[in-house]
């Protein structure tokens, strides 16, 4: 099962962590930039929307690993660690939202006086680095688990 599974967790695993990096690299500095009527209207249309496309990448990608490593961890095979800590680190990504889901529903409903909010998208931008550094882990530890996986069943060939 993990030779079936493992290209597509390799996939969605490093798509999450692509579109995480450009989220936190291109998008969160705009808003940040913004001042709080501004980034109120760009958030109520760019978070929901930024959500809406990484998160099914992120879920797929934890039912993914899971299944691979699962399939891994069975047949004893040499790379499940690195399958494990991939799946590890997803998984963390998804935890994580235990902070973002209530950031942002208060972000959205403008529930952070004007003055506080450079101080909440500050915490909020460093949170972020936590889940995109976690997505960027676990896509680098799949690469790394699929491309062993593949320099040895060359070498038995």
């Amino acid at each position: 099962m993990s030779a079936r599974t493992a290209p597509a967790a390799v996939a969605t695993a490093s798509v999450f962590a692509g579109g995480a990096l450009l989220t936190q690299t291109v998008v969160v500095p705009h808003w940040r930039a913004l001042d709080p009527a501004a980034f109120h209207a760009r958030f109520a249309v760019e978070g929901p929307a930024s959500g809406a496309t990484v998160f099914p990448f992120e879920l797929a990608a934890v039912v993914l690993l899971a299944v691979t490593t699962w399939s891994a961890v069975r047949n004893r095979e040499p790379r499940r660690l690195l399958w494990a800590l991939a799946t590890g680190c997803m998984l963390g990504t998804l935890l994580v939202l235990a902070y973002f889901v209530p950031a942002d529903l208060a972000l959205l409903g403008h529930g952070i006086p004007p003055d506080a909010l450079p101080a909440q998208l500050a915490v909020w931008y460093r949170w972020n680095w936590v889940r995109t550094g976690l997505g960027l882990a676990s896509a680098a530890l799949a690469c790394a688990a699929a491309t062993t996986a593949r320099r040895r069943s060359r070498r038995r060939r």
